[in-house]
């Protein structure tokens, strides 16, 4: 497990430790007289993108020209193509993300039924009337903010092998909820009863019985981190297309993802029947995490367009994804001033409380494209969109069980009868994120 602090920690080591040797190479070439340096104009202008060819290339006009001087040679030694020399060699990208994440799936979970239901009637699933609060959908399914770094450093002056590191996360939490009752409306959590084979609600606001509260509370957060090789498979400088310098890189290295989610509930509730008073609160919460460790291949291109960029990417990460569902529940009953406590709440229960761990082998693609224009000869803007498909995810909401044994519920009946349930079952589901960034990269 990579702790976020230690993720950030990381990157801030990495980008300091490459521009330091970035430092050192700049010393090193002014040491050299610059010699280093190739120009990426020709003719001398001040403007580095006012010419697109670089020097000694024969694919240009600018070229051409120059060859039929020559007596129209077509590759004579002069204008063979040599390794390009870069001049900057480390790269530092921020980004703004807007994206939008897969939702959240719920069964029902709170009901409500009109003013004068039989309370046998009240929030039952399938009975005349009754409707569904908060659940039997998605949640968590709209945009969230976040933030991505990005660094990396050619270790090679012709930018043949590059080291590279990134990382991102959402800036606040996706965290729909629910919060009802107060006598306004007949309010209940619906379940079915396997004991007795038929569906029932626990009854959280009903005149003349019970008031009460509930509040329902979601969290989604996702972070990941890499660090990459990056190969040139089609260096800078030699390939060429009508002038234009474009570049190919295979990349190779290691991912960490981490998806965290949370569903939890309390509940507060007063009897309203004279002869039987007390209060009952009580809470139950579903977490779920799931943590990638992988292997991570890839192709960037890089096609050039004077002073603008297109860069598209593909890249695969294959590995292990280790899941962890934790389910816990308590319930605290007062009659006559004595507060007595008790394990379980209503979805969870001593049947499926505790802690669940697998792994899994996983695949997770992501294509991202990213738009860049050359505001100055080290600064550039950047627009993009990226798409990412994490498989094979355990969430909150699946992992509830709403068939519940309501001999269960605190105090459990002794003896107890009928079967255990709820139960536990890994229950897995897709994750898909996916939006725009904007952001700016230095160079030096």
């Amino acid at each position: 497990m990579i702790p976020r602090l230690s993720h950030r920690f990381v990157c801030f080591l990495v980008a300091i430790a490459l521009g330091l040797v970035a430092l050192e190479q700049r010393a090193v070439f002014a040491q050299n007289g610059g010699v280093a340096l190739v120009p990426l104009a020709i003719g001398g202008s001040s403007d580095p993108y006012g010419n697109v060819a670089p020097a000694g290339r024969w694919f240009s006009g600018g070229a051409l020209g120059q060859l039929r001087q020559n007596g129209g040679n077509f590759m004579p030694g002069s204008y063979l193509p040599s390794p390009m020399v870069l001049s900057e060699r480390l790269w530092l990208r921020a980004e703004y993300m807007h994206w939008w994440t897969e939702g959240m799936e719920l069964p029902p979970l709170v009901t409500t039924s009109p003013a004068g239901t039989p309370q046998a009637d009240a929030a039952v699933l399938g009975e005349p009337g009754t409707s569904v609060l908060f659940g039997n959908g998605r949640i968590n399914d709209d945009s969230v903010s976040g933030i991505r770094f990005k660094t990396g450093f050619w270790l090679t002056p012709q930018g043949t092998f590059a080291i590279e590191a990134e990382y991102f996360e959402f800036l606040g939490d996706q965290d729909d909820g629910f919060r009802g009752g107060g006598g306004s409306q007949i309010v209940g959590r619906p379940l079915f009863d396997p004991s007795r084979g038929i569906e029932t609600a626990q009854l959280i606001d009903f005149d003349g019985r019970v008031s009460g509260t509930l509040g329902i509370q979601s969290s989604s957060d996702l972070r990941s981190f890499l660090v990459n090789g990056r190969v040139a498979l089609c260096p800078t400088g030699a390939c060429n297309a009508n002038g234009l310098v474009d570049r190919t890189d295979w990349i190779i290295g290691y991912r960490y993802l981490d998806l965290d989610e949370s569903l939890s509930f309390n509940e507060n509730l007063t009897s309203e029947v004279a002869n039987v008073p007390g209060t009952v609160v009580n809470s139950e919460a579903f977490r779920t995490r799931n943590e990638f460790h992988g292997l991570q291949l890839g192709i960037v291109h890089q096609a050039q367009f004077k002073r603008a960029y297109l860069e598209s990417m593909l890249r695969v990460a294959v590995g292990n994804n280790s899941q962890r569902a934790q389910i816990s529940g308590n319930t605290q009953i007062t009659e006559n001033g004595v507060t007595d406590s008790f394990g379980g709440a209503v979805y969870a229960q001593r049947s499926n409380i505790g802690v669940y761990d697998r792994e899994q082998l996983t695949m997770i693609p992501e294509l991202g494209l990213t738009l860049g224009i050359r505001v100055t000869d080290w600064l550039d803007a950047t627009v993009g969109y990226t798409a990412m498909y994490y498989p094979n995810v355990i969430r909150p909401g699946n992992q509830i069980d709403s068939d519940v044994n309501t001999n269960l519920f605190p105090p459990e009946t002794d003896p107890f009868v009928g079967p255990l349930r709820p139960q536990f079952r890994f229950i897995e589901s897709d994750y898909l994120a996916h939006g725009l960034t904007l952001g700016a990269e230095l160079r030096f």
